[in-house]
Formats: C-alpha cells, structure tokens, sequence
C-alpha cells in the first residue's frame, strides 16, 4: 500500500473518502468493513441534498479492505486523505463540517473541497507550519496524502491540534486560489498520465531503461495548446493522434489537410485528425 511510515502509533486513524470520485462510496464502506464508524460530511448540513456525492469519514486504521481500496485499487483517482487525531469520531467530524462552506474575498460563500486530496496538498504545501494549517486540520495532528501516480506519502503535521469548533468561515484568500487552480491542472495531468500509461505506454518508454519519461506528457500537454487545443478532451484527443501516429504525426499530409481545413475550429480538426489517425494505425501502420 505504499511507504505510510510516517503515520504514529499514537491516537485514531481515519479516512477521509471523497464521494464524487468513487460510485456509491456507502455502500462500499458497509460492504468492505463489518461494523463501520463512519457518517457523511453532508449529513444534517446545507449540503444534504448532495448526499449522493458527499465525502466520507471512516474511523479505521490502514490494515483493512478499505484502506487497500483507497490506496490501492482507487489510487489513480487520488479519493482519500489519511487523518490522525487524540479525539473522538465526533469532534473530528465536528471540525470537517465546519469547513464545508468558505468565504471568497468577495464575501460570497463557496463550497469548499478542502478533502480532495490534491487541493489538501497544494494548501497545505503553502505554508506547512503555519496558522492556515492550524485551521484546516483542527484537532488532527497529521494529515497523509498519497500521490496518485507514484503512491510516495506526503505528511502534515499540526503541532497544535485543537477541538474548539471555528465560529468564523475559512476565508478563501487569492493564494489559496491559485493553489487550487494548480492542484486542477495537477489533477487533469495526472489524469493525463494515466490515459498515456494505459493505451499509448510506448510514448513514455526511455531509451535503455525500464523507467518512464512522465515528462513526456507535460510536453504533449504543451504542444496540444500551441495548437490551440485547450479543454481536457481535445488535449487528450491530440495525444491520442501522437499515440496512434507518432511524435511526426502532423508531419503527414492527411493531417496537414484535416488540420489546414478546419483550422478555424481546433477541437473540430483535432477530432478527426484523432479519429483518422487510429483508423490509419489499426490498419497496420506501426507506432513511431
């Protein structure tokens, strides 16, 4: 389950689930752990209408089907937190529901998706010893997150846990905004990275070496914007082309004339250069 060295012997362990990346989380949960200490964020909040897609809290060490899933079978969905606290099941849950709703610097409130891992992670690397930290764990003294591609553990520690419940929303500053916007662009990457690893592996291999060259597909990434390809899928409908074609994909005269012809509409042209490439490459054209 990857390196957890880094969580203590001292307190609970509880993990904190994102229910819009895993279907029908509850179920799961009951269903993995025979007599679950758990409850939904949302629950008796102004959020229970979204019951669906709540996070979860699971009071549960790392030996268990459960964690297995979380940091195993859905570690490429990057869908839960590791948490430890000297408290009860209820002052955690207590301090995660306080933090549900932020405020903007406009004075508009928010959801706040403070329990995805990667927004946790950008937040928190912002200043890993200071008040805002203080803030968001509460009486947690550590916060793990594993990192979705690599599964390498990330820790935070609180040096000054604490159970009083805020009366105060968190206030969303700019910093905290752009690092939500990074842990975004993080997220699709990673995302990205899957997509690579699982259909076109070769586009990641390393010359003499079993290693792979992630770096690869930040350069993809790049290239597909040059073109003006911007949104998720047409990033991804561009590498697919680089998949089936090779990185001299736009080299090809086929392609020249498709890119040329709808030039003005970029996801337009990129989407049947993609599904001209991978009719071309099923045909018996070898990947370059």
């Amino acid at each position: 389950m990857g390196n957890v060295a880094g969580l203590s012997g001292n307190g609970k362990t509880f993990l904190l689930i994102d229910g819009a990346k895993v279907n029908n989380l509850s179920q799961v949960i009951y269903r993995e752990l025979d007599t679950p200490h758990c409850d939904a964020l949302y629950r008796e909040t102004e959020l229970a209408d979204l019951l669906e897609i709540s996070p979860w809290l699971v009071e549960a060490g790392m030996d268990n089907a459960l964690a297995h899933k979380c940091f195993e079978e859905w570690k490429h969905q990057g869908a839960a937190i590791v948490l430890q606290a000297d408290c009860h099941f209820e002052n955690v849950m207590d301090h995660l529901r306080g933090l549900l709703m932020a405020r903007l610097a406009t004075g508009d409130e928010v959801v706040f998706r403070f329990y995805d891992p990667e927004i946790a992670r950008h937040l928190f690397k912002l200043d890993p010893s200071g008040d805002d930290v203080r803030r968001l764990m509460g009486p947690c003294s550590l916060l793990a997150i594993q990192d979705r591609r690599t599964g390498e553990w990330d820790y935070f520690h609180n040096d000054q846990p604490h159970s009083e419940r805020q009366t105060e929303m968190f206030s969303i500053r700019e910093e905290h905004q752009v690092a939500m916007e990074r842990a975004a662009e993080q997220t699709a990457l990673r995302k990205l990275e899957l997509h690579v690893e699982n259909y076109f592996p070769h586009l990641l291999q390393k010359t003499d070496t079993d290693k792979r060259d992630w770096s690869v597909v930040s350069a993809l990434v790049d290239a597909a914007k040059a073109r003006g390809l911007y949104s998720a899928r047409d990033i991804a409908l561009y590498i697919n082309t680089i998949g089936w074609l090779g990185h001299h994909a736009f080299d090809d005269s086929d392609v020249q004339t498709l890119w040329n012809k709808n030039s003005a509409a970029p996801g337009k042209a990129i989407a049947r250069i993609a599904e001209f490439a991978e009719k071309k490459s099923t045909e018996g054209l070898v990947h370059g």
